[in-house]
């Protein structure tokens, strides 16, 4: 396999708060490689969208990157000075945020928008970034695409205003896109249509995809590999295929058994996750998801297990050669 487009290793991110620090992030390690599509996946609050705006240093009023490193094209983007990561941010990584709905500026039109990129990082004319505009427009299959330059965020609708997000996200043609929830609060038809837009998009370009979601459906339609997050770490990483034909952790089997299989007419009841997620102003000293466990040894509860494997790496104690053989910890996905 070719050399990572991206390498971030022991990302390690916090938030302090009137309540304490908030430990969000606890040493994350993964790379994406040219032409991949990776996805995170994981409840809310898992530590999913923190990961990737850590690495872009787009983090809210309190948080601070405590630890670690996120090498894009063989620079550490976590030691560059405010000029350099401007230049980075919007040019060779695109960015696609969290609700189209709120992300667009209501006072200016799409066109200015999508034009500002343009003019910002390519020194481009006004007819230039317009010209360049149209076509991104084009591409993103908006139609009308000229016309529509000069409509304003209200005149779209909720899938046509996603467009638009991805028109700025690929204005200047990044390697890496991060897609921070893409398809939130689109009905299922028009989330197909994106997602299917985001694929086709990705195999035309070129370009290295980060798909952040909390839906195993998105991860298994559109992703290659994955990564699974709860509590601030990573759980578990696989090839999509192999993840959901055999998940080694306890966490990522409570997540699968919990989407309807649409294939299965027996009408089998979902299996939600007992419990809720760890306090992450004090994580548990174990395995964060050992409380909610159904397989939790007394050694789950004590210590925090590495990540076991190779390709197909679990971070649960379950694991470890030693430890007893539990076949059950399969039978939701099954």
């Amino acid at each position: 396999m070719s050399e990572p487009i991206l390498s971030v290793r022991d990302l390690t991110t916090s938030f302090f708060t009137r309540r304490g620090e908030v430990q969000a992030v606890r040493g994350v390690s993964f790379d994406v490689h040219e032409g991949e599509m990776l996805g995170l996946v994981g409840e809310s609050g898992s530590g999913k969208s923190i990961t990737c705006m850590s690495v872009l240093r787009l983090l809210k009023a309190g948080g601070t990157i405590k630890a670690g490193s996120a090498t894009f094209e063989g620079t550490d983007i976590l030691s560059l000075d405010e000029d350099a990561l401007s230049d980075l941010r919007g040019n060779r990584i695109g960015v696609i945020f969290q609700d189209p709905m709120t992300s667009l500026n209501p006072t200016l039109t799409v066109g200015e928008q999508v034009m500002e990129a343009v003019r910002r990082h390519r020194k481009a004319s006004a007819a230039e970034a317009r010209a360049r505009a149209v076509e991104l427009f084009e591409l993103v299959r908006i139609p009308s695409a000229a016309k529509r330059l000069d409509s304003y965020p209200h005149e779209f609708s909720g899938g046509m205003r996603q467009r638009v997000m991805i028109a700025m996200a690929l204005a200047c043609d990044p390697k890496l896109l991060i897609a921070d929830e893409p398809t939130t609060a689109l009905d299922v038809t028009i989330q197909r249509q994106i997602l299917a837009l985001l694929k086709d998009l990705q195999r035309r370009l070129g370009m290295s995809v980060i798909l952040i979601t909390h839906d195993l459906g998105v991860i298994a339609e559109v992703t290659d590999r994955v990564l699974v997050l709860y509590g601030g770490l990573v759980m578990e990483t696989a090839p999509v295929r192999e993840l959901f034909a055999r998940p080694a952790h306890p966490y990522t089997v409570g997540l699968l058994g919990a989407v309807p299989d649409l294939r299965d007419d027996t009408h089998k009841r979902l299996t939600p996750i007992p419990g809720s997620p760890p306090n992450m102003l004090a994580p548990p000293p174990g395995c964060p998801f050992a409380p909610r466990c159904v397989h939790a040894m007394s050694q789950c509860m004590a210590a925090l297990p590495p990540l076991f494997g190779a390709a197909h790496q679990s971070r649960c104690w379950l694991q470890h050669p030693e430890a007893p053989k539990v076949d059950a910890v399969h039978e939701v996905a099954a």
